[in-house]
């Protein structure tokens, strides 16, 4: 990590309020911190309020797939990203078998639980005390202002609970209206409560911004130029990823609410979100990280995209023969494909337009030749983009996607077809699809386990996969555990950080490695209705 880095993220940190919730303990006592900053008082200027919520949105950004934790552990462990490195945890939670998590609060990589856990609770605490300034009547400027600042307020809130439901299997709920000092025995909510509070509160900032027509700069607030329409869009658009992404297993995933995440996605965002980055104050270090070149000759060199994520592209049987063999036995190959995101016109060795081939073997082969890809990132965060200009953090394709995989649930997949077509045409230059799936030709893209042409549900895999790496590291996951198509007996979710339940005075407890919380043999292939080519 550079210098540079490091003394971004430490200034970033100075800037975090501490959440007084979190220290509190469970004791039947009610305890007041006297070091924490008089909420009451810094809220009581006619723009602090406004303040507290223009600045909350910097601090949930690193820990929402566009930092170091916990975007490694999840990129590494859904397949997608692959690194023989120890960094930010990824090398214990990818490795194969699976282990169970160190949820020690002495573990070296305890960020990778720590990071989003406090994190989002410091954003919560920020946007809560704003919030709360608004409650007791006070006005930023004019009740425009204040109203924008309520509506933006309860968006943060509620796109930070969702956060913590997708990562957790617990939480604490305390909104604007609790009084931190007075907490006595703070109450665990599970991953499915605390998505759904994440939920309603995304709705109230959608009400709120229906009844004012106000504006957001680029400078602060969610770093990009707004309208209220925008907003409300964008607002939709996060509700429909928390639907969607709080599913555990493919069980849950099938039980989402498919036509709600349909009435979601037609509200939402009609372009990509891109907050535009600001030296020192926003950027996206995962996308540095996954495109950086130090060295000539070895760009990615710190992580690769996987055979896992590429291979289905594969026209030869180089994928075919991979998956199929001994873990030990893997290595790096050369592919052939058809999708131009992968492989350029002029051969094998011509890079696309998200991704290139290079030979060279970057991790050590005592951590597993199965590591190994010769397959670098390109798309976005080379030399210093990942700190200038658009951060794509949400996709229009993202969200097509997801309205695809909803009407093919719910059987309409005639409808789901223009959807995939609209990358995979466009972007990949393959052919169309039809509900069959792909064009049964040689040169198939995608292609299944046993080398046979795959299915309409395997091309929409195919396009959520490639379409959405870079973007944000924490979202392969999601899909993944849905789709169940993680590695056998990977963690499904975090632990309580060890450091928080030792200030609880709670047992210590973690998931994976075959024990609770566990993901059972992966199955990716299996469709979700009936449809050709599917098991």
């Amino acid at each position: 990590m550079t210098m540079r880095t490091t003394q971004k993220r430490l200034r970033l940190l100075a800037l975090l309020p501490i959440l007084g919730f979190a220290l509190v303990s469970c004791q039947d006592l009610a305890v007041t911190n006297p070091n924490l900053p008089d909420a009451l008082r810094a809220t009581q200027q006619p723009t602090a309020a406004e303040t507290f919520v223009a600045s909350a949105f910097r601090t949930w950004w690193p820990v929402a797939g566009h930092d170091d934790y916990p975007a490694w552990a999840f990129s590494t462990m859904a397949m997608e990203i692959t690194s023989g490195f120890a960094d930010f945890g990824q090398l214990e939670l990818s490795a194969i078998p699976r282990t169970p998590w160190n949820n020690s609060p002495v573990n070296a990589r305890n960020n990778v639980t720590e990071g989003p856990w406090y994190g989002l609770y410091r954003t919560i605490s920020s946007v809560n005390d704003a919030l709360s300034a608004v409650d007791r009547g006070v006005l930023v400027v004019d009740t425009l202002r204040t109203m924008r600042t309520k509506a933006v307020g309860k968006f943060i809130q509620g796109i930070s609970y969702g956060y913590l439901g997708l990562y957790f299997d617990k939480g604490f709920i305390i909104d604007e209206k609790v009084q931190l000092d007075t907490v006595k025995n703070p109450q665990f909510k599970t991953y499915k409560e605390l998505t759904a509070f994440g939920i309603a509160q995304i709705d109230t900032a959608i009400a709120v911004a229906q009844k004012y027509n106000f504006s957001l700069p680029l400078d602060g607030w969610l770093y990009t130029n707004m309208t209220r329409d925008q907003f409300v869009q964008l607002a939709n658009s996060f509700a429909a990823r928390l639907l969607v992404y709080s599913a555990r297993s493919r069980t849950e995933r099938a039980a989402v609410d498919w036509a709600k995440v349909i009435t979601r996605v037609d509200a939402g965002i009609k372009t990509d979100f891109a907050p535009t980055a600001q030296s020192l104050v926003l950027w996206d270090d995962w996308k540095r990280l996954v495109a950086r070149l130090r060295t000539v000759g070895r760009p990615s060199d710190f992580g690769r995209p996987s055979y896992d994520l590429i291979g289905p592209a594969d026209s030869t049987n180089g994928y075919v023969n991979w998956v199929n063999m001994p873990l030990t036995s893997r290595v790096g190959f050369q592919m052939k494909t058809q999708d131009r995101r992968i492989q350029g016109s002029t051969g094998p060795a011509s890079p696309g337009i998200y991704m290139g081939y290079n030979k060279n073997d970057i991790f050590t082969a005592s951590r597993g030749t199965w590591r190994w890809s010769h397959y670098y990132y390109l798309r976005n965060g080379t030399g210093t983009t990942w700190e200038s200009g658009a951060q794509v953090a949400m996709t229009v394709a993202e969200m097509d996607l997801l309205k695809a995989e909803a009407l093919i649930r719910l059987g309409r997949a005639a409808e789901a077809v223009p959807l995939i077509n609209k990358t995979r045409v466009a972007n990949g230059q393959l052919p169309s699809v039809t509900v069959d799936g792909p064009p049964d030709t040689p040169g198939c893209v995608p292609r299944k386990f046993n080398g046979n042409c795959g299915s309409l549900w395997d091309a929409l895999r195919h396009e959520k996969k490639v379409e959405g790496v870079g973007v944000s590291g924490v979202i392969a996951f999601f899909d993944a555990r849905g789709w169940q198509s993680l590695p056998e007996n990977t963690l499904i979710h975090l632990p309580v950080p060890g450091r928080e339940l030792g200030v609880l005075r709670q047992d210590l407890y973690t998931y994976g490695g075959g024990g609770a919380g566990s993901a059972p043999a992966p199955s990716p292939e299996t469709c979700p209705v009936a449809l050709p080519r599917c098991p």
